[in-house]
């Protein structure tokens, strides 16, 4: 890969755009080819469901993916004899709670244990995690599995009138321009895919004018970005005080956490509504939000449990971890898995009329939490940062008796607004922490150009503070 990234790179911008335009090609045959539009025509019905039908459909793929896992999986065949079940023994989704939990690491260990014996591994595909919070897993799957995934994606676009045939532009963590370009274009074009790639990396005050001309030039359908990259251009786009008001008849986000903060500005800057969607490289939950903005579950896509810290069934409004079971992946299936993300279920129907599930937030990566020396966990700190003249932040621990706060500086920012930070800080973490703050120009993003608002790194430094704040309890 690195040979390829350097052949890229050295590249005339000609040439790069014919090969992003190749690449974009076999990505267009590989989710969109043949059978996706069969799948789409086959759940776009499902919308209109009601609760009757949406439980007989679960139940069905239920038992139809608990089949394949114990008769073609290593993993769930020998669970399933140590645990003494059997595949008769789950006939409602109440039963669903026999089955023990899965974590991460049961599939790190060994992803082959997981595979259908049906399949030979040569012939698979392997997508892997972005490996936020540890190494990446190995997921597998075939070409029927993906065209499927991208038509609830289809579906998700289609809930809130975007057309993904037409022109769009991307701003992922992808990198497509050379770090060291510094004159534009910060783009290349996929010309099959009708998508005008946006370098993430690019997004500097110095840059801006070159984007805001290129995006205006171009009359993007929508725009599809992480969160971060696009609040990081609207940040920009308002500090220079020019007008994108309109540039755009959508915007779709995904991939990270998106902060109410985020999407105001984003929204205030573009002027048009942002649809956020909510999945995983293990294509095991699918959740996305309608013209209403209301987060739908897609309940023919996977069943999603919540699960509360006494290992139970929580109640509406009640912030608890998600347990996926995906429906879509018969070569690689994940029962009772534990996603690392919570969330709180809403007991409200949506007005939309749809009757999928709806989720009243999400709330973010269970494990991207400041533990403080009494054992407390804090998380959805961005609120900290309200009404400040502030970019970007980033909330790091590597040490339980301190946290580091990286801040990007926005124009108007004084010395007393620190002050200020650390005060709203300690109001939530508390005094026994000490709070360092640094400055940067630009925060780097993670694997697969995401970025993470909190990074814990007590429990995977050191067990000790763990067991310490046990010991004292």
């Amino acid at each position: 890969m690195k040979i390829i990234e350097n052949i890229y790179n050295k590249c005339p911008i000609i040439i790069q755009n014919s090969l992003v335009s190749l690449y974009g090609l076999e990505l267009q045959i590989m989710r969109h080819g043949k059978i996706f539009g069969n799948i789409c025509k086959e759940i776009r019905p499902h919308l209109t469901w009601d609760i009757g039908e949406i439980e007989e459909y679960q139940i069905r793929e239920l038992k139809k993916i608990i089949h394949t896992a114990v008769n073609y999986t290593d993993y769930y065949g020998e669970l399933f004899k140590r645990t003494k079940l059997s595949v008769s023994d789950i006939k409602t989704l109440d039963d669903l709670e026999k089955i023990p939990i899965l974590n991460k690491e049961e599939i790190r260990k060994n992803p082959t244990r997981f595979i259908n014996k049906k399949y030979k591994i040569s012939k698979l595909y392997k997508v892997y995690t972005t490996g936020t919070t540890g190494t990446p897993l190995e997921i597998y799957c075939d070409h029927t599995v993906r065209k499927a995934n991208y038509a609830f994606y289809q579906r998700f676009l289609e809930m809130g009138g975007i057309d993904y045939k037409k022109k769009r532009i991307t701003i992922g963590g992808r990198v497509i321009v050379p770090h060291g370009q510094n004159r534009p274009p910060f783009w290349r074009y996929s010309f099959f895919q009708k998508n005008l790639l946006f370098s993430s990396y690019h997004i500097e005050r110095r840059n801006i004018l070159a984007f805001v001309h290129k995006m205006k030039d171009f009359e993007p359908h929508y725009i599809d970005a992480y969160p971060s990259s696009l609040f990081a251009l609207a940040n920009y786009i308002n500090e220079l005080g020019i007008n994108c008001l309109n540039i755009t008849d959508g915007i779709t986000t995904s991939a990270e956490t998106l902060y109410s903060e985020q999407r105001d500005l984003i929204e205030r800057t573009f002027g048009t509504k942002i649809l956020d969607q909510y999945g995983a490289a293990e294509m095991c939950v699918f959740i996305g939000q309608c013209k209403n903005g209301s987060y739908h579950i897609h309940p023919d896509f996977a069943i999603v449990e919540f699960v509360n810290t006494d290992g139970m069934k929580a109640e509406p409004g009640e912030k608890a971890e998600i347990i996926c079971t995906g429906f879509i992946n018969h070569i690689m299936p994940l029962i009772r898995y534990r996603i690392g993300d919570e969330g709180v279920l809403s007991k409200d129907k949506c007005t939309c009329g749809c009757n999928f599930p709806v989720l009243e937030k999400i709330e973010g990566r269970s494990d991207d939490v400041i533990i403080t020396p009494d054992g407390k966990k804090i998380g959805r700190l961005s609120p900290v940062l309200k009404g400040f003249p502030v970019k970007e932040a980033q909330y790091i621990q590597d040490e339980i008796e301190s946290i580091r706060v990286i801040i990007v500086k926005a124009e108007g920012f004084k010395q007393k607004d620190e002050s200020e930070i650390k005060r709203e800080l300690a109001k939530r973490v508390g005094t026994k922490i000490k709070i360092n703050v640094e400055y940067t120009e630009k925060i780097e993003r993670g694997p697969g150009g995401k970025y993470k608002n909190v990074i814990s790194r007590i429990n995977k430094k050191n067990n000790v503070y763990a067991k310490r704040i046990k010991n004292d309890d």
